[in-house]
C-alpha cells in the first residue's frame, strides 16, 4: 500500500509540475507578445530618431505600415518580416521616401537594423544633371529628366548629399535597374536612326564611367511631348515620387505622367 501511495504522490507531483511549466510558458509567451507589440508600435519614433541623427535635420514618419516582407539580410529566415514606413522632410508635403525596419527575428521584434533611401533625392539629382549635360551636346533644346528604379533602392551608411555619382552607385546594396527618361519638347530635329546612335553613345559612356563592373543595369529612353504646353507640365521630382509609390498620383486615372508622350 505504501508503495502505491508513493507512486500516486509522485504522479500527482509530476502532473502539477507539468501544469505549472505549461502555465509559465503561456504567461511567458503572452508577455513576449505584449512586449513585441510595444516594440512595433514604437518603430515610427525609432525611425524618426534614426533619420534625424543620421542626417541632422527634422523628419516626420507616417506611423501606418506600408508594406515590407522577407529580408535579404543574412540572419533572415523564410518567414522573416520587415516593416516599411514613409518618412517626410519636416512635414507631409515635403520630399517623401521609404524606410525599412529589420527586427531581430520573427519572435523578437527588437530592431536589428534600419535602412532608408533618403539620399535618392540627391543621387538622382546629380545623375540627371550629368545626363542633361551629355544630352545638350547632342540636342540644344531644353530637357526634363525623370528617373525610376522599380525597387526600394538601398544605399550604404557612408552616402550623403555631397557624394559623387560613382560613389553613390557603388553604395547601392541591392542590384537595381536605373531607368532614365529624357523628355524633350516637340521638334527634336533628329531622325530615329540618329537618335538611337546618339543615345547609345551617351548611355554606354555613362555606364562605362560610373557603372562598369557593378550588378546594376541602365535603361535610357527619349520621349517628346506633343506640345510645348505639355512639356511645361512635366515635374520630374513629383513624377519620381509617384513612381516610387510614396505618394499617390493626382493625375487622371492615377497616371504616372500628366500628359501623353511619344
Amino acid at each position: 500500500m505504501r508503495a502505491r501511495n508513493k507512486i500516486r504522490i509522485l504522479a500527482c507531483l509530476a502532473i502539477m509540475i507539468g501544469a505549472i511549466c505549461i502555465m509559465s510558458g503561456c504567461m511567458s509567451r503572452k508577455e513576449q507578445d505584449r512586449r513585441n507589440e510595444e516594440l512595433v508600435a514604437a518603430y515610427p519614433e525609432e525611425v524618426k530618431a534614426y533619420l534625424e541623427e543620421k542626417y541632422g535635420r527634422e523628419f516626420c514618419v507616417n506611423p501606418k505600415r506600408r508594406g515590407g516582407g522577407g529580408s535579404p539580410i543574412p540572419f533572415a529566415s523564410e518567414d522573416y518580416i520587415t516593416y516599411k514606413y514613409v518618412a517626410y522632410e519636416n512635414e507631409e508635403d515635403g520630399y517623401a521616401f521609404w524606410t525599412e525596419v529589420y527586427p531581430v527575428s520573427l519572435e523578437d521584434k527588437r530592431i536589428a537594423e534600419i535602412e532608408d533611401n533618403y539620399c535618392w533625392k540627391f543621387v538622382s539629382r546629380i545623375i540627371k544633371e550629368e545626363f542633361g549635360a551629355r544630352w545638350r551636346e547632342v540636342a540644344e533644346e531644353d530637357t526634363k529628366i525623370v528617373m525610376d528604379t522599380y525597387s526600394s533602392i538601398r544605399f550604404g551608411e557612408t552616402l550623403d548629399e555631397d557624394s559623387e555619382i560613382k560613389e553613390a552607385i557603388e553604395s547601392i546594396t541591392v542590384p537595381a535597374l536605373l531607368d532614365i527618361s529624357i523628355i524633350c519638347p516637340p521638334g527634336l530635329g533628329l531622325s530615329e536612326e540618329e537618335l538611337c546612335n546618339e543615345l547609345e553613345v551617351i548611355t554606354n559612356d555613362f555606364y562605362e564611367e560610373y557603372m562598369q563592373g557593378s550588378p546594376h543595369r541602365l535603361w535610357v529612353r527619349v520621349y517628346e511631348t506633343y506640345t510645348k504646353e505639355d512639356f511645361l507640365k512635366i515635374e520630374p521630382e513629383k513624377l519620381e515620387q509617384y513612381f516610387w509609390k510614396v505618394k499617390e498620383s493626382t493625375y487622371e486615372d492615377n497616371s504616372g505622367f500628366p500628359v501623353e508622350l511619344k
